[in-house]
């Protein structure tokens, strides 16, 4: 069952619609927003559609002209698209959610199937936060990959970005970049539904992080 009290009425029904589209048949549901319906741990407030379909084939001018015909107010950048495309969709430009559609690279896991919504799995979102983590983490990330720390290590996290990105891959930089927080700390904190505050957040990882390099898995 998903946790529909993380997203507000507007984003669920505009999600529930995208779903129903054949223009978005080979998309599924990535980021926070995803991790949110599954785990709960915090609100989120934006959609993000990926595809793993050979590059150059997404369909961004029928997936344009379906919003546009089905959403009362869709508004977009009305430049050509290179791997993805953002828009806001909704009832008003008051009351629209953010929509992100994008390319991807080729996912390691099969999506989730629930209420007709698909998903992609925690461990293909964990492999492509530790990415974003790799290349400098916002706030979101840290909060969304350290509520996944009871039931997954920081090497099993490694190992599924080093799955799903074999040849960008670099453990070295992703623990360097795991405990740095200095453009993060700037970010707006997350509604967290569980009661966690950013300070303790970033405790907790830095000892993760610490104890796992004092291992013999700790460099790779």
């Amino acid at each position: 069952m998903l946790h529909y009290n993380t997203v507000s009425n507007l984003l669920r029904n505009c999600l529930l619609q995208l779903m129903t589209a054949k223009e978005f048949n080979s998309f599924r549901l990535v980021g926070g927003t995803s991790l949110s319906l599954q785990i709960g741990h915090r609100e989120s407030v934006d959609i993000d559609l990926f595809s793993d379909v050979p590059y150059g084939t997404i369909d961004f001018e029928g997936i344009t002209a379906y919003l546009q015909a089905h959403f009362p107010y869709v508004d977009h950048l009305d430049i050509a698209p290179a791997i993805g495309k953002s828009y806001f969709i909704g009832k008003t430009e008051n009351n629209a959610v953010k929509l992100d559609v994008y390319h991807t690279d080729t996912f390691i896991e099969p999506l989730l199937l629930i209420d007709t919504i698909r998903l992609a799995s925690v461990p293909e979102i964990i492999a492509m936060k530790i990415d974003v983590v790799q290349r400098g983490g916002r706030k979101k990330d840290f909060w969304d990959l350290h509520a996944l720390f009871d039931n997954y290590t920081i090497e099993q996290m490694l190992a599924l970005h080093k799955q799903r990105h074999p040849y960008t891959h670099d453990a070295t930089l992703i623990l360097q970049n795991f405990i740095d927080f200095s453009q993060a700390d700037d970010d707006f904190d997350p509604i967290c539904l569980l009661g966690k505050y950013w300070e303790f957040i970033k405790d907790d990882i830095v000892t993760n992080i610490e104890a796992f390099r004092n291992t013999k898995n700790g460099f790779d």
